[in-house]
């Protein structure tokens, strides 16, 4: 049984009145429902599962499995996520509609991932998205989750929101799913509860004000923003509508759930899925500051990209980042250019290879894009016992007079690269990925059993 704060739930009570409380408060002590996304370029299927009506490729599970022990959702097939939270497919499809140009994207608080993989999966191939996380020690995950998705045209930066105001206006759409005080969160997570405060949700308000007015700056007239928080408060969600709407902004209503609205609050007792707010609004004005960063033309392209084209399959652009090979499209190398000078640039496109003045070295993480190009490679499939054991880090046993590396697979999707070793395939799975725990015969899953 959820205890409260009484202050939330003074609050609450007033915001929904007698009879919406005593649902909504019996909605926080029920089952949390279980939710998943497709990645489709890796697992394009119809689930027999109940799916999210507000999301093309979400669905619910009977049940929470463990994920961790799922080879699939290791080889980013699919991204567990909070059904409400996927109503962000709906606004951006309406964005689509209105603008169906190429667009920029930001995604401003992005850690880690959950917004940006869904974004990516339904941009275009000249859409670019910039996937930002503040918080230094969060990126690392959000790059994880990025790269498993596996689509090229992301940039993953970590930088604060007052960097992009010295962007100048390059964005069509901004990504806002502002820190907040967590409301939504209390059936699932206790120590949401035992955090909240009055004071921790003033901040809270008084913080994303200060975010939404910085981002504002780097936002095209006639752009949009997408404004969504997990909380039910209406200083942290209705407020900065209302703050916006007086910085000359519009809102656009989108359809949602069977309802057309330009904002909309999900309640767990109305909704099967946790505490959201999100909100679309569109850009009517400009800003005397804002100038359009400008390119500096450091980015080098690798003029002799012969030996890196046969990995990938669709020509690119080659650069050296950060000692690895890099595949990216003309968008993405444009916007590098133009934001480099203000932004801390983590990870861009693909990985192809590693520098080596001597070898060609497939990168690690070449086998989760969908730029692979697996002819490049000896195929091996795994099985459930192998695919766990090389989740882990193992070698795997195999028998080979050949040389080089191998694409291993489980139920026909990338899973990672190893290296053949006479009597075993070497394990080239990145190290920070690792499993960090024994799978048990009896913990074995795969989303696919449910399919």
């Amino acid at each position: 049984m959820i205890q409260l704060p009484p202050d939330f739930k003074q609050r609450m009570q007033a915001q929904l009145g007698a009879v919406e409380f005593s649902m909504f408060e019996d909605s926080l002590n029920a089952a949390t429902p279980v939710s998943i996304r497709l990645n489709p370029t890796k697992l394009n299927k119809e689930l027999t599962l109940e799916k999210v009506i507000w999301a093309e490729q979400g669905y619910y599970l009977k049940e929470r499995p463990l994920f961790v022990a799922d080879p699939l959702w290791h080889a980013g097939a699919y991204y567990v996520q909070e059904a409400s939270s996927m109503a962000l497919e709906q606004a951006f499809k309406k964005i689509k509609e209105l603008n169906n140009g190429q667009l920029s994207l930001l995604d401003l608080c992005a850690a880690p991932g959950g917004k940006s993989t869904h974004i990516a999966s339904l941009l275009s191939e000249n859409d670019v998205l910039v996937s930002n996380e503040v918080i230094r020690t969060r990126v690392p995950i959000l790059n994880e989750n990025i790269t498993k998705w596996g689509f090229p045209n992301i940039i993953i930066t970590n930088s604060d929101s007052k960097d992009f105001e010295l962007c100048g206006e390059l964005f069509d759409v901004i990504i806002v799913d502002a820190p907040c005080s967590g409301e939504g969160l209390f059936r699932k997570d206790e120590n949401a509860v035992n955090e909240w405060s009055t004071a921790n949700a003033e901040m809270c308000s008084l913080r994303q004000k200060r975010i939404v007015d910085q981002i504002t700056h780097c936002l095209k007239p006639g752009g949009f923003i997408i404004y969504s928080t997990c909380t039910y408060n209406p200083n942290e969600n209705e407020l900065q509508v209302k703050n916006l709407c007086a910085q000359g902004f519009e809102p656009v209503a989108f359809n949602f759930n069977r309802q057309t609205v330009g904002q909309h609050q999900c309640y767990p007792h109305q909704i099967k899925g946790e505490g959201f707010f999100i909100s679309l609004l569109q850009k009517t004005s400009t800003t005397k500051a804002d100038e359009e960063a400008k390119k500096t033309n450091s980015l080098k392209r690798i003029k002799d990209a012969s030996a890196y084209q046969a990995f990938i399959k669709e020509e690119s652009n080659f650069i050296l980042f950060r000692d690895h090979v890099v595949a990216l499209n003309e968008r993405v190398f444009e916007l590098v250019e133009q934001l480099q000078n203000h932004l801390n640039i983590y990870s861009i496109g693909n990985r192809v290879c590693e520098k080596n003045d001597k070898l060609i070295l497939p990168s690690d993480h070449l086998p989760f894009s969908w730029l692979c190009n697996t002819e490049a490679f000896e195929i091996k499939s795994l099985e459930m016992q192998e695919a766990v054991s090389y989740l882990g880090k193992n070698a795997i046993p195999h028998q080979s007079k050949n040389k080089g590396y191998v694409c291993l697979q489980f139920e026909g999707v990338n899973l990672g690269l190893g290296k053949l070793a006479g009597n075993r395939i070497n394990n080239l799975f990145p190290n920070e990925w690792r499993l960090r725990r024994s799978i048990q015969t009896a913990e074995w899953f795969t989303i696919s059993q449910l399919g």
